[in-house]
Protein backbone atom coordinates (compact mmCIF):
# COMPACT_ATOMS: atom_id res chain seq x y z
CA UNK A 1 0.00 0.00 0.00
CA UNK A 2 1.23 3.50 -0.80
CA UNK A 3 2.37 5.43 2.27
CA UNK A 4 2.26 9.10 3.08
CA UNK A 5 5.49 10.78 4.15
CA UNK A 6 5.09 13.41 6.86
CA UNK A 7 8.68 14.57 6.19
CA UNK A 8 7.88 15.30 2.56
CA UNK A 9 7.45 19.04 1.84
CA UNK A 10 4.39 18.17 -0.26
CA UNK A 11 1.30 18.56 1.98
CA UNK A 12 -0.27 15.32 3.18
CA UNK A 13 -3.60 16.07 1.53
CA UNK A 14 -1.83 16.51 -1.82
CA UNK A 15 0.08 13.25 -1.39
CA UNK A 16 -3.19 11.50 -0.63
CA UNK A 17 -4.89 13.17 -3.58
CA UNK A 18 -2.19 11.84 -5.94
CA UNK A 19 -2.57 8.32 -4.55
CA UNK A 20 -6.35 8.40 -5.00
CA UNK A 21 -6.03 9.91 -8.47
CA UNK A 22 -3.71 7.09 -9.52
CA UNK A 23 -6.36 4.58 -8.48
CA UNK A 24 -8.81 6.33 -10.81
CA UNK A 25 -6.33 6.51 -13.70
CA UNK A 26 -5.36 2.85 -13.27
CA UNK A 27 -9.07 1.92 -13.05
CA UNK A 28 -8.64 0.34 -9.63
CA UNK A 29 -11.70 2.45 -8.94
CA UNK A 30 -13.94 2.30 -12.00
CA UNK A 31 -16.47 4.84 -13.33
CA UNK A 32 -19.65 5.11 -11.23
CA UNK A 33 -18.05 3.01 -8.47
CA UNK A 34 -18.22 4.15 -4.85
CA UNK A 35 -14.84 4.92 -3.36
CA UNK A 36 -14.04 4.06 0.28
CA UNK A 37 -15.71 6.19 2.94
CA UNK A 38 -13.91 8.96 4.81
CA UNK A 39 -13.60 6.68 7.82
CA UNK A 40 -12.08 3.89 5.73
CA UNK A 41 -9.55 6.25 4.12
CA UNK A 42 -8.61 7.68 7.52
CA UNK A 43 -7.93 4.19 8.85
CA UNK A 44 -6.17 3.02 5.68
CA UNK A 45 -3.74 5.95 5.41
CA UNK A 46 -3.51 7.05 9.04
CA UNK A 47 -4.43 10.67 8.38
CA UNK A 48 -6.93 13.14 9.79
CA UNK A 49 -10.46 13.69 8.55
CA UNK A 50 -9.41 17.16 7.36
CA UNK A 51 -6.65 15.68 5.18
CA UNK A 52 -9.06 13.20 3.60
CA UNK A 53 -11.68 15.87 2.96
CA UNK A 54 -9.17 18.24 1.34
CA UNK A 55 -7.94 15.49 -0.99
CA UNK A 56 -11.48 14.45 -1.94
CA UNK A 57 -12.59 18.06 -2.45
CA UNK A 58 -9.76 18.72 -4.92
CA UNK A 59 -10.64 15.61 -6.93
CA UNK A 60 -14.30 16.65 -6.97
CA UNK A 61 -13.39 20.18 -8.12
CA UNK A 62 -11.20 18.74 -10.89
CA UNK A 63 -14.01 16.49 -12.11
CA UNK A 64 -12.60 13.09 -11.17
CA UNK A 65 -15.05 12.39 -8.34
CA UNK A 66 -18.65 13.36 -7.67
CA UNK A 67 -20.50 13.45 -4.36
CA UNK A 68 -24.00 11.96 -4.48
CA UNK A 69 -26.47 12.85 -1.76
CA UNK A 70 -27.26 9.86 0.41
CA UNK A 71 -24.96 7.53 -1.54
CA UNK A 72 -21.38 8.64 -1.06
CA UNK A 73 -18.59 9.65 -3.44
CA UNK A 74 -18.21 7.97 -6.83
CA UNK A 75 -15.76 8.08 -9.70
CA UNK A 76 -16.91 10.34 -12.51
CA UNK A 77 -18.38 8.31 -15.35
CA UNK A 78 -16.33 9.72 -18.23
CA UNK A 79 -13.48 12.21 -18.35
CA UNK A 80 -12.30 12.77 -21.91
CA UNK A 81 -8.95 14.15 -23.01
CA UNK A 82 -8.51 15.70 -26.45
CA UNK A 83 -5.05 16.05 -27.94
CA UNK A 84 -4.17 19.38 -29.52
CA UNK A 85 -2.09 17.84 -32.27
CA UNK A 86 -4.46 17.19 -35.18
CA UNK A 87 -7.77 18.32 -36.63
CA UNK A 88 -10.66 16.03 -35.77
CA UNK A 89 -14.36 16.22 -35.05
CA UNK A 90 -15.83 15.62 -31.62
CA UNK A 91 -17.44 12.35 -32.73
CA UNK A 92 -13.99 11.07 -33.75
CA UNK A 93 -12.53 12.10 -30.39
CA UNK A 94 -15.30 10.33 -28.51
CA UNK A 95 -14.91 7.10 -30.49
CA UNK A 96 -11.13 7.14 -30.05
CA UNK A 97 -11.71 6.87 -26.31
CA UNK A 98 -13.97 3.86 -26.65
CA UNK A 99 -17.20 5.76 -26.12
CA UNK A 100 -20.32 6.05 -28.28
CA UNK A 101 -21.04 9.52 -29.73
CA UNK A 102 -24.52 10.91 -30.30
CA UNK A 103 -26.16 14.29 -30.72
CA UNK A 104 -29.45 16.07 -30.15
CA UNK A 105 -30.41 18.72 -32.69
CA UNK A 106 -31.72 21.94 -31.15
CA UNK A 107 -32.06 24.02 -34.32
CA UNK A 108 -30.75 24.36 -37.87
CA UNK A 109 -31.52 27.33 -40.09
CA UNK A 110 -30.15 29.71 -42.70
CA UNK A 111 -29.58 33.20 -41.32
CA UNK A 112 -28.51 36.66 -42.42
CA UNK A 113 -26.96 39.50 -40.46
CA UNK A 114 -24.63 37.32 -38.40
CA UNK A 115 -21.82 39.82 -38.67
CA UNK A 116 -19.27 38.15 -36.39
CA UNK A 117 -19.72 34.77 -38.05
CA UNK A 118 -19.40 36.39 -41.48
CA UNK A 119 -16.11 37.97 -40.44
CA UNK A 120 -14.76 34.61 -39.23
CA UNK A 121 -15.74 32.95 -42.51
CA UNK A 122 -14.47 35.91 -44.56
CA UNK A 123 -17.87 36.35 -46.20
CA UNK A 124 -19.32 39.68 -47.42
CA UNK A 125 -22.02 41.59 -45.58
CA UNK A 126 -25.46 40.21 -46.42
CA UNK A 127 -24.21 36.68 -47.05
CA UNK A 128 -26.28 33.78 -45.75
CA UNK A 129 -24.88 31.24 -43.30
CA UNK A 130 -26.24 27.92 -42.05
CA UNK A 131 -26.20 27.61 -38.27
CA UNK A 132 -26.60 24.27 -36.51
CA UNK A 133 -27.13 24.08 -32.76
CA UNK A 134 -26.65 20.70 -31.06
CA UNK A 135 -25.93 19.02 -27.75
CA UNK A 136 -23.21 16.37 -27.98
CA UNK A 137 -23.16 13.18 -25.92
CA UNK A 138 -20.68 10.45 -24.98
CA UNK A 139 -22.34 7.18 -23.95
CA UNK A 140 -25.59 9.08 -23.54
CA UNK A 141 -24.15 11.71 -21.21
CA UNK A 142 -24.13 15.38 -22.32
CA UNK A 143 -20.59 16.73 -22.61
CA UNK A 144 -20.82 19.71 -24.98
CA UNK A 145 -23.10 22.39 -26.40
CA UNK A 146 -22.11 23.17 -29.98
CA UNK A 147 -22.99 25.88 -32.50
CA UNK A 148 -21.52 25.39 -35.98
CA UNK A 149 -21.72 27.98 -38.74
CA UNK A 150 -21.21 27.21 -42.43
CA UNK A 151 -21.29 29.18 -45.69
CA UNK A 152 -24.59 28.80 -47.53
CA UNK A 153 -23.14 26.45 -50.15
CA UNK A 154 -21.97 24.03 -47.44
CA UNK A 155 -25.20 24.43 -45.52
CA UNK A 156 -27.22 23.27 -48.53
CA UNK A 157 -25.24 20.02 -48.47
CA UNK A 158 -25.56 19.48 -44.74
CA UNK A 159 -29.29 20.24 -44.50
CA UNK A 160 -29.94 17.05 -46.48
CA UNK A 161 -28.40 14.97 -43.68
CA UNK A 162 -29.85 13.70 -40.41
CA UNK A 163 -28.25 16.30 -38.17
CA UNK A 164 -28.80 14.19 -35.07
CA UNK A 165 -26.36 11.59 -36.36
CA UNK A 166 -24.24 13.27 -39.06
CA UNK A 167 -20.48 13.55 -38.62
CA UNK A 168 -19.96 16.75 -40.57
CA UNK A 169 -16.32 16.29 -41.54
CA UNK A 170 -16.96 12.73 -42.70
CA UNK A 171 -19.99 13.81 -44.77
CA UNK A 172 -18.06 16.59 -46.49
CA UNK A 173 -15.00 14.47 -47.20
CA UNK A 174 -16.66 11.23 -48.28
CA UNK A 175 -19.79 12.50 -50.04
CA UNK A 176 -18.70 15.82 -51.47
CA UNK A 177 -14.90 15.62 -51.74
CA UNK A 178 -14.49 18.68 -49.53
CA UNK A 179 -11.36 18.07 -47.50
CA UNK A 180 -10.24 20.02 -44.47
CA UNK A 181 -6.66 21.21 -44.48
CA UNK A 182 -6.38 22.75 -41.03
CA UNK A 183 -7.93 25.01 -38.43
CA UNK A 184 -7.23 27.86 -36.05
CA UNK A 185 -8.50 27.21 -32.54
CA UNK A 186 -8.71 29.17 -29.32
CA UNK A 187 -9.77 27.91 -25.89
CA UNK A 188 -11.28 29.97 -23.08
CA UNK A 189 -12.47 29.28 -19.54
CA UNK A 190 -16.05 30.53 -19.12
CA UNK A 191 -19.04 30.17 -16.82
CA UNK A 192 -22.24 28.59 -18.11
CA UNK A 193 -25.36 30.64 -18.77
CA UNK A 194 -28.73 29.33 -17.61
CA UNK A 195 -29.74 28.10 -21.09
CA UNK A 196 -26.68 25.99 -21.82
CA UNK A 197 -26.45 24.83 -18.21
CA UNK A 198 -29.90 23.27 -18.61
CA UNK A 199 -28.83 21.49 -21.79
CA UNK A 200 -25.64 20.14 -20.22
CA UNK A 201 -27.10 19.15 -16.87
CA UNK A 202 -24.91 21.49 -14.81
CA UNK A 203 -25.65 24.38 -12.48
CA UNK A 204 -25.80 27.92 -13.93
CA UNK A 205 -22.38 29.47 -13.54
CA UNK A 206 -20.59 26.10 -13.68
CA UNK A 207 -17.13 26.15 -15.24
CA UNK A 208 -16.99 25.31 -18.95
CA UNK A 209 -14.28 25.20 -21.60
CA UNK A 210 -15.20 27.13 -24.72
CA UNK A 211 -13.45 26.19 -27.95
CA UNK A 212 -13.69 28.49 -30.98
CA UNK A 213 -12.52 27.03 -34.26
CA UNK A 214 -12.22 28.26 -37.84
CA UNK A 215 -11.58 25.37 -40.25
CA UNK A 216 -10.14 25.71 -43.75
CA UNK A 217 -10.50 23.61 -46.88
CA UNK A 218 -7.58 22.44 -49.02
CA UNK A 219 -7.59 25.79 -50.84
CA UNK A 220 -7.21 27.69 -47.60
CA UNK A 221 -10.78 29.02 -47.63
CA UNK A 222 -12.62 29.13 -44.28
CA UNK A 223 -15.65 26.84 -44.41
CA UNK A 224 -16.58 26.35 -40.75
CA UNK A 225 -16.81 28.49 -37.64
CA UNK A 226 -17.68 26.57 -34.49
CA UNK A 227 -18.18 27.45 -30.84
CA UNK A 228 -18.26 24.42 -28.57
CA UNK A 229 -18.80 24.69 -24.83
CA UNK A 230 -17.54 21.63 -22.95
CA UNK A 231 -18.30 20.49 -19.43
CA UNK A 232 -15.01 20.95 -17.64
CA UNK A 233 -15.75 17.98 -15.39
CA UNK A 234 -16.00 15.72 -18.43
CA UNK A 235 -13.53 17.14 -20.92
CA UNK A 236 -9.92 18.35 -20.93
CA UNK A 237 -7.32 19.30 -23.51
CA UNK A 238 -3.91 17.62 -23.53
CA UNK A 239 -0.83 18.74 -25.41
CA UNK A 240 2.66 17.22 -25.63
CA UNK A 241 5.55 19.67 -25.51
CA UNK A 242 9.21 19.10 -26.24
CA UNK A 243 12.31 21.19 -25.89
Amino acid sequence: MEKLDSNNPVPLYHQLKNILLQKIVDKVWRPEELIPTEKELIEQYGVSRTTVREAITELVNEGFLVKKQGKGTTVTSHHMEARLSRLSGLAEEIMEQGLVPSAKLISAEFKKDRFYELSQLQLPDGAVVYIIERVRFANGEPIAYEITCWPERIGKLLELEDLNTAHFYKVLEEKHNISLKGADETIHAINSMTYEAGLLGVSPGAALLEMRRVSYDKNGEPIEYTRTKYRSDRYAYKIHLER
